[in-house]
């Protein structure tokens, strides 16, 4: 931690993770564009998952213009139903 914060977490993006069958399931599934980023920005504190040594995905489902934090935040209801269709393929390719 540094000044009061915690520190930043990136994944290396060719991990297994974005390979296995659940992920390629997933992609099947969706009629968008997936795409594989490193490191999310923001306040995400995903270094606690790291320090318990568990695996994690980050899946953002909000607007570009969604003034996060301020009094006008918002999210717009399209990305909402998108995001639903997305967590609920990234759980169905899960193997439970």
């Amino acid at each position: 931690m540094n000044d009061g914060g915690y520190r930043a977490f990136a994944h290396a993006h060719r991990l297994a993770r974005f390979k296995g069958p659940w992920f390629a399931s997933f992609r099947t599934q969706l009629s968008v564009k997936t795409v594989v980023a490193p490191m999310l920005g923001g306040s995400v504190p995903m270094y606690i998952f790291e320090d318990l040594g568990l695996p994690w995905i980050g899946v953002p489902i909000v607007n570009y213009d969604n003034h996060q934090h301020s009094a006008d935040e918002n999210l717009r209801l399209g990305n909402l139903w998108q995001g639903i269709e997305i967590y609920a393929a990234l759980l169905a390719g899960l193997d439970w």
